[in-house]
């Protein structure tokens, strides 16, 4: 059951790839819903299907993958995919979950492993031209209130026709102006520790993703709803069609060094940097997401959040980091009472102001400009102050 087994030391994680084993077990649900029965009359209709398919029969069978080099993110097969695209993946989905939802292991949660890849392996005649792989899958633990579940995404190319819906495994269609296809599973018994809400989207003749979430607790609350759970499978950046994103001032996570930040800890400077806006009486200014959206950083022991700020005429990249360095670094720096050093840069295009806490705390917030900054340093410097802003208070 995820999140309840012994975890591996983390330089196994580390270095683990699916190669690991030279025979995987690989069991293909031809027609998607295979394990549901069919209904004597023929399929039944869904809503939002132009037709649908009976349900077919559960094939397993083994694939060897004996010998030879493991690509990994450089695999010519799939040249959609890569470790930057992987690192921009995670960011979706991460970027994409509630602001409310909690990551259990946030060090290992979403990070997509190298495409499976198994050759020419096909399955059996009965699903010819059905070819294995092809995808990567990423996991990661979430909880909102007492609620835990895990959410799952798996992306794959996809230049074929969209297919028919299956009768059992889709509950009902929609299509988008745009062309885009999802189709919605959701499961009938909540209470089951094995309930599966899924959604399927696909973007015709370029991506697949199928995003779920399992509840796996016993309860019945809902921990992301529909709506919610389709916000994730339409994550900018899974389109293998999309460019990869620069990297921002907030990177991304590779692997959790010990000792990271707590989840209760992350909630509380969240708690305070939207309180803090809020204070600031910021009229008129607009934020794509909340100024608490703290994330662990590439550190694994720091914080780091980037929140675009917008107004008529002005927009810029608001960006925070919270780390725990404890080196006094900072230059031309005006000394508190209490020996905090508060520091100020402003240059063409971008602004910050650094405050470094008697412990070697410091928190940095800048703005990158694209156009006129909708804040002035003044502003920087009362988020940095904000009080209760430190991993640890001193």
């Amino acid at each position: 059951m995820p999140g309840t087994e012994e975890r591996l030391p983390k330089d196994r994680r580390q270095r683990w790839t699916w190669r690991d084993t030279a025979f995987i077990a690989v069991v293909v649900l031809l027609g998607a819903g295979a394990a549901r029965l069919t209904q004597d009359d023929g399929p039944a209709a869904i809503p939002g299907c132009e037709s649908v398919e009976a349900a077919g029969e559960v094939e397993s069978f083994l694939v060897a993958t004996i010998g030879g080099d493991d690509p990994g993110y450089n695999d010519p097969d799939y040249p959609w995919f890569s470790k930057s695209k992987a690192d921009a993946m995670r960011r979706a989905v991460t970027e994409a979950l509630p602001v409310d939802a909690r990551l259990e292991d946030p060090g290992f949660a979403f990070i997509f492993p190298p495409v499976r890849n198994f050759g020419e392996a096909r399955s059996p005649e009965s699903a010819e031209g059905l070819t294995l792989g092809g995808s990567t899958t990423a996991l990661g633990d979430i909880a909102r209130g007492d609620a835990r579940a895990t959410v799952s995404v798996d992306v794959r190319e996809w230049t074929g026709p969209i297919p028919s819906c299956v009768e059992g495994a889709v509950d009902r269609r929609e299509v988008r102006p745009d062309g885009t296809v999802l189709d919605f599973y959701e499961a009938k018994d909540a209470a089951s520790p094995y309930a599966q809400d899924f959604v399927v989207v696909y973007v015709p003749g370029v991506s697949r993703v199928f995003a779920s979430v399992t509840g796996f607790d016993g309860s019945d609350a809902q921990v992301l709803s529909t709506d919610e759970l389709v916000d994730v499978a339409l994550a900018p950046g899974f389109a293998v069609t999309e460019d990869i994103p620069p990297m921002t001032f907030c990177g991304i996570l590779t692997v959790m060094e010990e000792g990271g930040v707590d989840n209760n800890v992350v909630s509380r400077l969240n708690t305070v940097l939207d309180e803090r806006w809020r204070w600031l009486g910021t009229t008129g200014l607009r934020l794509d997401r909340p100024l608490g959206s703290l994330v662990p950083d590439d550190s694994g022991s720091g914080l780091c959040a980037d929140v675009v700020v917008s107004a008529p005429g002005a927009a810029a990249n608001l960006q925070i980091s919270i780390t725990r360095n404890g080196f006094r670094l900072l230059e031309n720096a005006v000394i508190l009472p209490d020996d905090t050093l508060i520091s100020r840069t402003e240059n063409p295009g971008t602004s910050s102001v650094a405050v470094q806490h008697p412990s070697g705390e410091t928190v940095v917030v800048r703005t990158v400009t694209h156009t006129v900054s909708p804040l002035v340093i003044e502003q920087l410097e009362l988020i940095a102050t904000s009080p209760g802003l430190e991993i640890a208070p001193s």
